[in-house]
């Protein structure tokens, strides 16, 4: 029977228990654009303590730093229009060119600007601003949360601001300049990997190649219509669409696979659960997300489907039960 994307994205379907992240996002999507910037404010300043605040590297900040000296010569009354237009995606140069950031530099970008608020260089919340219920529980959910899942929930609440000229046409607006790569700080050269219960060499292979930043080599190791999906998101199907989303989200991650199940179809395909940790260059060493990896690979040893999950809970890394 000829492997789909549909019925790869069933594999281990356990796998994927509810998790509180989707409701905490849909929660931030729910308020208005002065109560989003509110939380943000809260997120990056007020909540250091219980929320895992950014950490990006000096090469995301230089990229934004643009975009923040425009900001932090502007007035405040303009300061504060700017992040509205950002957060509403309104159609401005500023807001475009935020458009185009990956996902870590909007990371960045807020980051620093949580800082220049703290700072009073760029103006806070208005004065007098009192919470709103609704940023009250988007704040105490996100609270609630691990670190790991804190950082993804601060991920997805940036991650669509901005205007998107994608749909405009190539010449619609000039590109920013590439997205930095992140330095390493441990040696780039490919090391072993070993994961209880697992010898499959695809996916030895895989985690060596993205721990290594080594992209192409990952990207051999698809099929040609493989796919890849990352956590909350559809599947990216092809082998150019996967490098394009390799090298602006996976630079400087730390694969870190713990333990896992293998499954032999009778087509001779394989499917595979892997669970362990992932750390980020823009966090650090001191934050993990817990990860579990769901592969299918043909039985020409290619993969076919990679599906990337946040875990519910911690406890769920030592969890391997069958399909």
């Amino acid at each position: 029977m000829a492997l789909t994307i549909e019925s790869a994205q069933s594999i281990f379907s356990n796998t994927q228990v509810p998790s509180p992240i989707p409701a905490t996002i849909a929660l931030f999507d729910q308020l208005s654009v002065e109560d989003q910037l509110a939380y943000l404010w809260y997120a990056y300043t007020e909540m250091g303590r219980t929320i895992t605040p950014a950490a990006p590297g000096a090469a995301r900040l230089q990229l934004a730093e643009s975009l923040l000296t425009q900001i932090k010569l502007m007035s405040p009354e303009e300061q504060t229009q700017v992040m509205r237009d950002i957060a509403s995606r309104a159609d401005t140069p500023i807001s475009r060119s935020y458009g185009f950031f990956s996902v870590n530099t909007k990371l960045a970008f807020w980051y620093e600007l949580g800082e220049l608020m703290k700072q009073g260089i760029v103006a806070p919340i208005p004065t007098g601003y009192q919470m709103s219920p609704g940023v009250k529980v988007v704040l105490e959910a996100t609270q609630k949360l691990d670190p790991g899942q804190q950082i993804t929930v601060l991920r997805n609440t940036v991650v669509d601001m901005g205007f998107d000229t994608s749909e405009l046409g190539p010449s619609s607006y000039p590109k920013a300049v590439a997205e930095p790569a992140f330095p390493r700080t441990a040696p780039t050269a490919t090391t072993s990997v070993k994961i209880d219960g697992i010898t499959e060499p695809a996916v030895l292979k895989y985690i060596e190649a993205m721990n290594a930043d080594n992209f192409d080599a990952a990207i051999d190791l698809f099929t040609p219509e493989g796919a890849l999906q990352p956590p909350f998101q559809k599947p990216i199907v092809g082998r150019e669409a996967i490098s394009k989303y390799m090298r602006e989200e996976a630079q400087g991650l730390n694969m870190m696979p713990k333990q896992g199940i293998m499954e032999v179809k009778p087509d001779g395909s394989k499917q595979l659960k892997i669970t362990g940790v992932v750390q980020t260059p823009w966090f650090g060493v001191n934050v993990g997300m817990n990860i579990a990896w769901r592969f299918l690979i043909n039985p020409q040893g290619k993969i076919f489907f990679v599906a990337i999950d946040m875990l519910a809970s911690p406890q769920e890394l030592l969890s391997l039960r069958p399909v």
